[in-house]
């Protein structure tokens, strides 16, 4: 009867420590997530977003007629956490950049390839 009873405590602790382990795992992206826009209203830019584990590297790249065009990187850490109604938001922290460092609206359409930071569409990339 006792090797019953340590067998099915064993299995509870082995389901429990399973529970706990999958439900620590954060929600991540992977691969490269693209966007293109204007930037101060007269310079094409093009903004990507690539995530890997809990790493992110954001790359701007500004273009236009009088200045060429200027490439900017910064790397940094994300996660992306619930609140309690279900909505969604990623925090970002890159280094040398209050602009892309914060908390943001976030969504994600696996269906359609798309996330959305702060209202903006990004496509992953094939």
């Amino acid at each position: 009867m006792t090797k019953k009873i340590t067998r099915v405590i064993a299995l509870a602790l082995v389901m429990a420590m399973a529970c706990l382990a999958l439900a620590s795992c954060a929600k991540t992206l992977s691969g490269t997530y693209s966007a293109e826009g204007n930037f101060l209203g007269m310079a094409g830019a093009k903004t990507s977003y690539t995530f890997s584990g809990s790493k992110v590297t954001i790359t701007v790249t500004t273009s236009n007629i009088i200045t060429g065009s200027d490439t900017d990187e910064y790397k940094g850490t994300y996660e992306i956490t619930e609140a309690t109604d279900g909505t969604l938001s990623i925090v970002i922290d890159v280094e040398n950049s209050d602009l892309y460092s914060g908390t943001f609206s976030f969504s994600e359409d696996k269906d359609a390839g798309t996330i959305k930071i702060n209202g903006q569409t990004f496509t992953k990339a094939d």
